[in-house]
């Protein structure tokens, strides 16, 4: 199982806790910060749908969840691409035979 904190800082501050899995899935995700979603639910709705997720393509589709909220102050682009990357170093690591 790994934990890591994200934080993305472009004008706003946006954290991601994450902790994946031992096979490099999505186990527990809380995003916050300096933003505005509406409605509020949709966050919820898409750290849920996030839980087990361990390839882009499903991270893809939780996110596709936002598209009729309206967020204000972050650019979730941003965030997907840094759940991506922090899943994708996971799978690289554990295939390297580095665990």
């Amino acid at each position: 199982m790994k934990s890591e904190s994200i934080v993305l800082r472009h004008g706003k501050t946006v954290k991601i806790d994450l902790v994946l899995s031992d096979d490099c899935r999505v186990q527990e995700i809380i995003i916050s910060g300096d933003f505005f979603i509406y409605p509020e639910e949709s966050l919820e709705g898409l750290e849920e749908r996030l839980k087990g997720c361990g390839e882009p393509a499903c991270i893809e589709e939780a996110f596709k969840t936002l598209e009729s909220s309206t967020l204000l102050g972050v650019n979730f682009e941003d965030v997907k691409r840094r759940i991506a990357e922090a899943v994708e170093k996971c799978t690289g690591v554990r295939g390297g035979g580095a665990d």
